[in-house]
């Protein structure tokens, strides 16, 4: 009996090895685009895989999706504990190429944002919706959030803040 059990617990290893071996060997044979011409015209995708790195370190800006905020902060004032504050903060794709927002965190857990998932083409306009829940939040606060995107730099900020006054039952 335990040389069944072990002959099956072998040849399941043996599988599985196999099997892994097989599905590495798929992933691993990824398209090559060979020009930078052919990846401008490759369509969906392909923008985003092209990397304006050039071999010496420099950046091929030609062809680059720049992120560029109407107002990149905005300060609320002050307010009474428990009230929700929004605002839109307006961009447009100053660039060339597609803009494609991949996340946005802010630091708090109070403060949440909601961007389009959808890709900006060049001199097009988009928003991203900032949420801040006062809620057990007194006193002065400023928030980040951090907008992921396929630009060079990868990241900005934009910032909210203001006062959160107190609610006082009496």
């Amino acid at each position: 009996m335990k040389r069944i059990s072990f002959n099956i617990l072998a040849f399941s290893v043996i599988f599985l090895c196999i099997s892994l071996n097989i599905a590495c060997k798929k992933t691993a044979e990824a398209p090559q685009v060979s020009t930078e011409e052919d990846i401008h015209h490759k369509g969906d995708l392909a923008d985003l895989a092209y990397n304006p790195m050039r071999p010496d370190g420099t950046i091929d800006s030609s062809y680059l999706p720049i992120l560029t905020w109407d107002v990149d902060n905005y300060d609320f004032g002050t307010i009474t504990e428990g009230e929700v504050i929004e605002k839109k903060y307006f961009f447009k794709n100053t660039g060339t190429a597609p803009l494609v927002i991949l996340n946005a965190t802010s630091t708090c857990g109070c403060t949440v944002p909601e961007w389009p998932k959808h890709r900006i083409a060049p001199d097009s306009t988009g928003f991203i919706l900032v949420r801040f829940k006062s809620k057990s939040k007194e006193g002065a606060q400023n928030k980040d959030v951090t907008i992921f995107a396929n630009t060079i730099p990868n990241h900005s900020k934009i910032n909210i803040r203001g006062n959160v006054q107190k609610l006082n039952y009496k």
